[in-house]
């Protein structure tokens, strides 16, 4: 199979959660009084003195979400190359951002509208899961495959 055939899903599904990623960081911009509302309200229970520690918080996400993008630039592209431990980031990402949105929907800690888009990305990582662990994209990034590949 055409390497390029291959790794288009696994492709795409990177760049789609980082399009749902840069989504919810523009929507916690524009909504930020909205989501400081709600997590004085559930987090800090009502204690408005803890609001601006919160807001400091909340800027962590925009700031992920540009550091995510670059990193997500460099492994699409380093996929091509057939590199294992491309293939392992690939992985962990999926493993730990999966874990991590499920955390985030579980503890409640954005409002509601934020937690669909922490579903709809659990749900892409997952997806991620799936398209990386699929039979030939492993043996593409197999530990033969890459002796292979340095011999030929």
């Amino acid at each position: 199979m055409d390497t390029t055939a291959l790794l288009r899903p696994v492709i795409r599904l990177l760049y789609l959660n980082l399009a749902i990623s840069v989504v919810l960081a523009v929507l916690t911009f524009v909504f930020q009084h909205n989501v400081l509302d709600y997590q004085v309200a559930h987090l800090a229970g009502g204690n408005e003195a803890r609001r601006s520690a919160l807001a400091g918080v909340l800027w962590i996400r925009p700031a992920s979400v540009l550091l995510i993008g670059l990193i997500y630039l460099r492994l699409a592209g380093r996929l091509h190359l057939g590199r294992r431990r491309t293939y392992i980031r690939v992985l962990a990402i999926g493993v730990l951002g999966c874990a991590g949105a499920i955390y985030l929907v579980i503890s409640a800690q954005f409002p509601v509208w934020m937690r669909v888009g922490q579903i709809a990305q659990a749900l892409v990582l997952l997806a991620l899961l799936f398209a990386v662990t699929r039979r030939d994209v492993r043996a593409h990034f197999s530990p033969q495959a890459g002796i292979r590949a340095t011999t030929a």
